[in-house]
């Protein structure tokens, strides 16, 4: 209990008789109503202690009590109005309204430090004790800053208890060896940039506690796309012109020595620790930028490097389904996954550097996420794609796309080389049996090899090229990935296996997207992963042999999703359907098609989708096409369709020229009769690892093998599979010999296998 009690001075008081009392402070008013409050309030203004407050109401009520009232109530009185009056006291005291006589600071500090719930007298003690180094990077003057920290009683040091660095550049040279003498003195620091129309505060950089420079750096350098290409080109550092006014320079500086006044009287500052803001002066907009600490970093991270690693085996664990309306089965809800992972975006400090939601209807939603990305061709349409967005998400419903196209960059993140994989160095002759010869997984045909310089001369698209044939005598890195068949480590290239991996040599092989998954857990990853796998293999056998599908009759599914959208295609003159191109592995699969009904270039538009549950696939396939819609919507003023000026030039090829009738197999086949939903048993459980374990059942079953390469980052926690069946297909135009031939005559699709030359000479553009 407080002796000589005063209001606490962030609080204007005001009193009317006999029972109001009013609070007045800059971020609260306070309304108290009854007659012993404002009594006491009255007591506290006069300067009494606690017991002359006591005594003085007490004597008070004496006065008031009549003669005649006995001893035993009278004393019984005065207890009572004595105990109300400390308690009433107390809680004044409790909730901040009366507080000790401090003259410690000015009161303008006072009142400040009132706000943060600190006494003056803890916070005089702190900036006693605490001194701030400030250090400027180049020529930028620390005298108006040093004179700011000085007017907040801030003890200025050459070596301080924490080290304020001013900066125009984040990525500064100087940077990288202070954060090394950071790190080895255990010293907490932190970054200031004044300059720009968007200024920079923090992070505060706490060793062992947040992630260090480095671990911005890496996302800084990863979120510069454009500079990154130049400085690889031209071999030069670019800097972006920073324009600001004295007065934007002096509101940064002001508000960094404020939040370094924080971190001194409250002993931490937990919105900047591992965390930047940036503050846009011309829109007065504030945005958060998360610090994630990587355990991978090579300056305050934990792991070894990759190449003295020992690779751990796949181990899976059941998992119930608690979200199987959209997309695909999952662990959680998409609303569930985004809000634990969202911190990732950001253009700063992020994975994604932006998710931006494409305009169309309520029944379309499609997302697209910009976000780093390497791959060994790093030309102008690889940045091109970089600036505009990588990834894509689709769903019936907005938050299933958005985490859609979120998830999906996280994937193409975490396939990125870091450096810090684990491999083994050898060659493909010396690894005996335990290597996976990448054209097992490729399916490129002697016939592509032979003739691929000028395949390459003429291909568009990365995606389309051949590589060099593989050399099994040269040593390279081997990627070890699980096999979930035999329950031993198989290898495969790391350039087959990570995306950006650069050789020395030409290029053998390279990575692509196929079998790729981010997933809540890793068996959800898992499922994903290989029903893509499945989808793609489906799509090759019926493209590439050109063969005549059922239609799918989407009525029979009792899904107002599927007419509704039905319907929307028709308002823009579209028609649309469905193919079923389920393989000889029984997981349902599905193309959905739609083309222009009222010209004569068609636009035609394809999806696709496989899933153990039909609707699901269905869905997967519709939203696909829904994902495409908005490249073939504008017209011009002539009617001609208006293509996007970042379109690939296959796609445009594709779309100007392809028609019903030079794509015939794009028809549903007259001759089957229409799948119906109840054409499709029910394949899926209730629990991931046994959908996971019924896949490799089907792909054992069919003499293959499942593996698994966990790609999970450990800073960012998004579990990613990449799943690998060696000698199923991928739908791009890679024509070795395999499935792609075998299956439709197996299947009686064909009476025998087509020739290479027979196959449709269109590569698959998606």
């Amino acid at each position: 209990m407080l002796n000589k009690p005063h209001f606490n001075p962030c609080y204007s008081v005001e009193t009317i008789e006999p029972d109001q009392v009013f609070l007045l402070s800059e971020r609260e008013a306070v309304w108290l109503s009854d007659r012993l409050s404002c009594r006491v309030a009255a007591l506290v203004r006069d300067r009494h202690t606690i017991d002359e407050i006591i005594d003085i109401i007490q004597l008070e009520l004496l006065q008031q009590q009549p003669t005649s009232q006995e001893t035993t109530d009278f004393f019984q009185s005065l207890l009572d109005v004595s105990i109300k009056t400390q308690y009433a006291l107390f809680q004044m005291e409790q909730q901040g309204y009366l507080v000790e006589q401090d003259d410690s600071l000015p009161s303008h500090l006072a009142i400040f430090c009132h706000h943060l719930n600190i006494t003056p007298t803890l916070a005089a003690q702190r900036l006693q004790s605490t001194t701030v180094a400030v250090k400027a990077l180049g020529s930028l003057p620390t005298d108006d800053f040093i004179a700011i920290l000085k007017s907040q009683h801030i003890q200025i040091a050459d070596a301080g208890d924490i080290t304020i660095v001013l900066t125009d550049d984040y990525l500064h040279p100087q940077l990288e060896e202070f954060n090394q003498q950071a790190l080895k003195s255990q010293s907490p620091w932190m970054l200031v940039n004044p300059f720009g129309t968007i200024t920079w505060i923090g992070p505060i950089f706490h060793p062992h506690k947040t992630g260090c420079w480095q671990c911005l750096a890496q996302r800084l350098r990863d979120n510069k796309p454009i500079e990154r290409f130049i400085q690889k080109q031209k071999q030069i550092s670019l800097a972006r012109p920073l324009g600001f006014l004295a007065s934007t320079v002096q509101t940064s500086l002001g508000t960094a020595a404020t939040e370094v006044f924080k971190w001194i009287v409250q002993g931490e500052n937990q919105r900047l620790e591992g965390n930047l803001i940036t503050y846009d002066t011309l829109t007065l907009q504030h945005q958060d930028h998360t610090l994630v600490k990587r355990p991978q970093c090579p300056s305050c991270g934990q792991m070894v490097n990759g190449l003295e690693n020992q690779p751990l085996p796949v181990v899976l664990g059941h998992r119930k389904k608690n979200f199987t309306a959209d997309g695909g089965h999952r662990y959680c809800s998409p609303q569930e996954t985004f809000r634990k992972y969202q911190h990732h975006i950001s253009p700063i400090t992020g994975i994604v550097r932006e998710l931006q939601k494409i305009p169309g209807s309520p029944l379309t939603h499609t997302y697209i996420a910009k976000h780093h990305f390497l791959n060994i061709f790093d030309d102008l349409d690889s940045l091109r794609q970089n600036i505009g967005g990588r990834s894509g998400g689709k769903g019936r419903t907005d938050s299933q796309a958005r985490a859609s196209g979120f998830c999906e960059a996280i994937e193409r993140y975490s396939g990125v080389f870091q450096g810090n994989e684990i491999r083994h160095k050898s060659s493909y002759q010396q690894m005996g049996n335990k290597a996976i010869h990448p054209n097992a997984c490729m399916h490129f045909s002697p016939q592509q090899y032979q003739n691929r310089e000028q395949w390459n001369t003429q291909s568009k698209g990365w995606f389309q090229k051949v590589p060099e044939p593989f050399d099994i005598e040269r040593e390279i890195d081997w990627t070890p990935v699980w096999s979930l068949t035999h329950q031993e480590f198989k290898y495969l290239p790391t350039a087959y296996c990570y995306y950006g991996y650069s050789q020395s040599h030409p290029p053998d092989c390279w990575a692509d997207s196929n079998g790729c998954a981010a997933g809540n857990t890793l068996e959800e990853a898992i499922l994903q992963g290989f029903m893509e796998i499945v989808e793609r293999d489906c799509v090759a056998l019926w493209w590439y042999n050109k063969l005549p599908k059922s239609p799918v009759d989407l009525d029979s599914f009792n899904e107002p999703y599927f007419q509704n959208l039905k319907e929307y295609y028709q308002n823009l003159n579209r028609d649309f359907w469905v193919l079923d191109i389920t393989s000889d592995l029984g997981i349902p699969a599905f193309a959905a098609i739609s083309r222009r009904s009222d010209r004569e270039v068609e636009d035609i538009i394809l999806g696709y989708g496989a899933h153990f549950d039909p609707k699901i696939a269905i869905s997967r396939a519709l939203t696909e096409v829904n994902q495409i819609l908005p490249n073939v919507l504008r017209a011009t003023e002539d009617g001609n369709t208006q293509y996007p000026p970042s379109a690939d030039s296959l796609a445009l090829d594709w779309w100007k020229s392809a028609t019903l009738a030079n794509q015939p197999y794009l028809i549903p086949d007259a001759h089957s009769v229409p799948k119906v939903s109840a054409d499709y048993p029910q394949l899926a459980t209730d629990d991931l690892l046994e959908d996971v374990k019924f896949c490799q059942q089907i792909v054992e079953k069919n003499g293959l093998e499942m593996l698994v390469l966990d790609q999970t980052r450990p800073d960012i926690g998004l579990r990613v599979a990449k799943v690998i069946v060696p000698g199923m297909r991928h739908m791009w135009k890679r024509l070795g010999s395999g499935r792609l031939y075998e299956v439709p005559v197996k299947m009686g699709w064909l009476s025998e296998p087509l020739t290479e030359e027979q196959l449709n000479p269109y590569p698959m553009w998606m």
